[in-house]
């Protein structure tokens, strides 16, 4: 059997791991209402696929009564919150198609019968 011959003295820079495509996997959804943050006059929010860790994130952070603006939402969260409530509930139509299985199925079984109230809305 072949020994490693990597010199384990050399340190090694750290290797990312990534997802090939990204292109496919995120979409800006402009806004209605722009939101001025600082600086900067946000006229749009990228919504993008997840990692398994940023769901892992995010379920934990919903049980400890974190934020509920979606993990698929690129998005300071002082800008989600000042979102009109438009805005926001378009973002979170955009973000849904993004979420991973499991999220989608933890959102279906919160919903109201028969409603699809966003998850960053509250419920009627």
């Amino acid at each position: 059997m072949p020994e490693n011959t990597m010199d384990q003295t050399e340190p090694q820079a750290p290797v990312a791991a990534y997802i090939e495509n990204p292109a496919a996997r995120e979409k800006l959804v402009s806004l209605q209402w722009p939101v001025r943050f600082g600086e900067t006059l946000v006229t749009e929010i990228r919504v993008r696929r997840i990692t398994g860790k940023e769901v892992q994130d995010f379920f934990a952070r919903l049980k400890d009564g974190g934020s509920l603006m979606p993990p698929t939402v690129d998005c300071p969260i002082e800008v989600w919150d000042a979102l009109d409530a438009d805005d926001q509930a378009e973002v979170d139509r955009e973000a849904a198609d993004f979420f991973p299985r499991a999220l989608k199925v933890l959102l279906a079984s919160s919903l109201p019968a028969g409603g699809a109230t966003p998850p960053s809305s509250p419920a009627p």
